[in-house]
């Protein structure tokens, strides 16, 4: 769940949908692909924790400072953006249903701050719960969507076939999906599967949250259990990608994309309420609210791990310090989250886009350090064959992709 919770955020409320209202059914293609190419690297995670008791920065520190300074700086440089970016949309729907007239930025602060409070006081346990089931009530509202969608649409199709009926609307432009399959889709194709799921960081996220449950249980976590934990969110963090595909490629294509993000937000609600009815939309909107938050919730909680720990492992005498170094870099994160905010002004999909392509560039390097993590462990440890050769697929796809990219940039 803490894998689900992560994921379904940026990448399934917005990313997902705005791949499916621009190419259609064409995209679910990179949807499964990304999800695929990633998979190996994600399960290094879980494995190499519970392998070997240590988590994934452990390994990277082993492999000297030469790749462990490069991946702190990645780490900084993904924090700031992963922070400024989750708490911005959900700073969005929080504008779109209570406080249209609060700024974005404002919104995005305080959601960033409340989210820190929690952590910081340690009293974030009854949130996780209600939490977890707005994001189950969301999965179900979703499927229901997703169902209704596809009955209007057939209906629709098969009313205008029988009735040879071809409606013409004034001064409406019928919305075409464009061809996924095209050099011109590449940028957005790299921002797009930048997180999707997430960035390849959350396989370190696995590693800490293996190694910290063993701590917390006083004993150390199976690999079966581990890996059956990890599965069962990544097949649901697939499988919803896929829905929000479905529910864009449906329903936003008919209105086009908005560019303001209150507006967006809107859009985003929509697409349940134009079915399942406008009752829902408070709680449809809590409900996508709450999916946010948990991502953001994850990240304020996790990169504040992350970093204390490259801290810990680069400098191991402050693993003695009194000082709540893990908190410091929270607060810092939070500042330098609400700089960006403040100083790109280029809009809510650029923004995002940046960040995402950021993290889809990052993707090889982590691809490479967990490939040579995982060497280490014990033969009986090792992952299955296809597994491994899957991971050499990924890693040259992950790769490939980020470099036509570059190509594409400079020409």
């Amino acid at each position: 769940m803490l894998m689900a919770g992560a994921a379904i955020g940026v990448s399934h409320l917005v990313q997902s949908t705005r791949a499916g209202a621009l190419y259609g059914w064409g995209a679910l293609v990179f949807v499964l692909l990304a999800n695929l190419m990633k998979y190996p690297f994600y399960e290094y995670g879980h494995r190499y924790a519970a392998a070997s008791g240590q988590n994934l920065i452990q390994a990277y520190r082993q492999q000297g400072k030469r790749v462990f300074i490069p991946f702190l700086a990645i780490s900084v440089v993904s924090a700031v953006g992963s922070f400024a970016v989750d708490a911005f949309v959900a700073a969005m729907l929080l504008q779109y249903l209570w406080l249209p007239e609060v700024s974005a930025t404002i919104l995005a602060v305080g959601v960033l701050l409340f989210c820190w409070g929690l952590i910081a006081v340690g009293r974030y346990r009854l949130f996780e719960q209600i939490t977890k089931w707005c994001v189950i009530f969301l999965s179900v509202a979703t499927v229901a969507a997703v169902v209704m969608a596809i009955s209007t649409t057939f209906a629709l199709a098969s009313t205008a076939s029988e009735a040879s009926i071809t409606l013409e609307v004034a001064n409406t432009t019928i919305y075409q999906h464009s061809s996924v399959f095209s050099w011109s889709a590449v940028p957005f194709l790299v921002a797009f599967m930048g997180w999707m799921p997430g960035g390849l960081e959350l396989s370190i996220w696995q590693s800490l949250w293996v190694q910290a449950d063993g701590v917390e249980k006083g004993e150390a976590t199976s690999l079966e259990a581990a890996s059956f934990d990890f599965n069962f969110g990544y097949v649901l963090t697939v499988v919803l990608a896929c829905l929000f595909l479905t529910l864009g490629t449906l329903t936003l294509p008919e209105q086009g994309l908005a560019d303001e993000p209150a507006v967006f937000a809107g859009q985003l609600v929509g697409m349940y309420t134009s079915y399942i009815g406008v009752w829902a939309e408070p709680v449809i909107g809590l409900c996508a609210i709450a999916a946010i938050f948990s991502t953001t919730f994850t990240v304020v909680d996790a990169y504040p791990r992350t970093l204390e720990a490259g801290l810990h492992e680069l400098m191991p005498n402050t693993k003695a310090s009194t000082f709540p170094i893990r908190q410091a870099i929270a607060l810092t994160l939070i500042a330098l989250a609400a700089l960006l905010l403040t100083v790109f002004t280029a809009g809510f999909e650029p923004l995002i886009d940046t960040i995402t392509i950021i993290a889809f560039g990052a993707a090889p390097f982590y691809a490479w350090l967990n490939m040579r993590s995982i060497r280490t462990l014990a033969i009986e440890d090792q992952p299955q064959p296809w597994l491994s050769r899957l991971a050499v697929v990924g890693f040259l796809y992950l790769s490939g992709f980020s470099l036509v990219f570059i190509a594409l940039e400079l020409a």
